[in-house]
């Protein structure tokens, strides 16, 4: 399908001259070709405490580990009462946003480069001993009950400083994991084959559907190339649905991946076939966790399907903005082939689309 020489693709992408993303008081644009996040990086200064906790740690200082790879661990805080640990590297891999080539709701081959350098987080065994898989986007899963301490050890394997930053949970001051210029705790600055331990707190009023992202000075640049992934906060004596999804829906854009289409994705992937197939049956409790996090607002729609809103309004369709993150759920009545995907048209039609097969 075309006009006049556009693909649909084309017809309703971003303009190449349009506003893409503001860093440090640059404006950049989606026609200025692939941003050299790492060549941007090398113009910014270390900031005093960040460079304070290395000197120290070099030294052996108080609260620093050597680890492993020789790295060093730039925090050491206490933790009261269970804990759930993890081990998460930031790094490098190759993407391939269309995998199988074609959309499959338009039964129509993708046509154009698809694969590029994405950033992703990658969960690890302790102490970084082995991958638990490849990295991915978005980065794995982290849940943790009310009343328990999520630890995560946070290691750098990118050239840019990045971070971890999550939403919804309880966190000290030092553990934000946001730069915050010459202000900047060790946790908000975490450089190339740095380690920084995490301690984050599941406290009473925190449960719920939320995600986490890069948060460091390259801010939003490394989030558009992959840097994020879902949390959740399971209540006291919540039990999780018998079928349960994480959905992030997001854009990679040509000044992230230097290709010559934008892509809308869900969960790093676009079009039908190539996101996530989610897969029920009938009679089975059902929850999706959705969140979004680009520069878009979105739609969550499941067609052939309806759930209660938490203000009593039976909906089918819900508007999220940048970092919104929501849950839903429902005991599965309706058998079939279904899609979910965004309703705003250009999005759903440039790829922000899936299957839901009920069984």
């Amino acid at each position: 399908m075309s006009w006049d020489g556009i693909d649909r693709r084309g017809f309703l992408a971003l303009g190449g001259g349009a506003l893409f993303c503001t860093l440090a008081g640059h404006k950049i644009r989606g026609d200025e070709g692939q941003i050299d996040v790492d060549g941007l990086a090398k113009g910014v200064a270390v900031p005093p405490k960040v460079a304070a906790a290395e000197a120290g740690a070099g030294a052996a200082g108080a609260g620093a580990t050597a680890s492993a790879a020789g790295t060093t661990e730039l925090a050491a805080f206490a933790v009261n009462g269970p804990a759930r640990e993890h081990w998460i590297t930031a790094e490098p891999v190759e993407w391939d946003i269309v995998p199988t080539g074609r959309d499959q709701m338009m039964n129509m081959p993708i046509k154009g480069k698809t694969k590029f350098t994405a950033w992703a987080y990658r969960a690890w065994t302790p102490n970084f001993k082995k991958p638990l898989g490849p990295g991915k986007v978005p980065g794995p899963l982290l849940e943790v009950g009310v009343g328990e301490t999520l630890v995560v050890h946070f290691r750098n394997k990118l050239k840019s400083p990045v971070t971890m930053h999550p939403h919804g949970i309880f966190y000290s001051n030092e553990m934000d994991g946001g730069y915050k210029g010459k202000f900047t705790d060790p946790g908000g600055f975490v450089q190339k084959n740095r380690t920084f331990t995490y301690v984050w707190e599941a406290k009473p009023g925190t449960e719920g559907t939320w995600l986490y992202h890069d948060h460091g000075p390259m801010d939003p640049l490394p989030v558009f190339k992959g840097l994020f992934g879902p949390l959740v906060i399971r209540a006291p004596g919540e039990q999780a649905p018998e079928a349960e999804f994480f959905l992030g829906f997001h854009s990679w854009e040509p000044p992230i991946t230097g290709l010559k289409e934008s892509f809308s994705c869900i969960n790093g992937r676009a079009y039908a076939g190539n996101t996530p197939d989610l897969r029920a049956k009938v009679g089975q409790r059902v929850g999706f966790h959705v969140y979004g996090l680009d520069n878009f607002f979105h739609t969550f729609h499941l067609h052939g399907h309806r759930w209660t809103d938490p203000d009593g309004t039976i909906i089918d369709t819900k508007t999220f903005g940048p970092a919104d993150s929501f849950r839903l759920e429902f005991v599965e009545d309706n058998p079939g082939r279904w899609f979910y995907h965004c309703h705003v048209f250009n999005h759903f039609h440039m790829g922000m689309n899936g299957w839901y097969i009920v069984d």
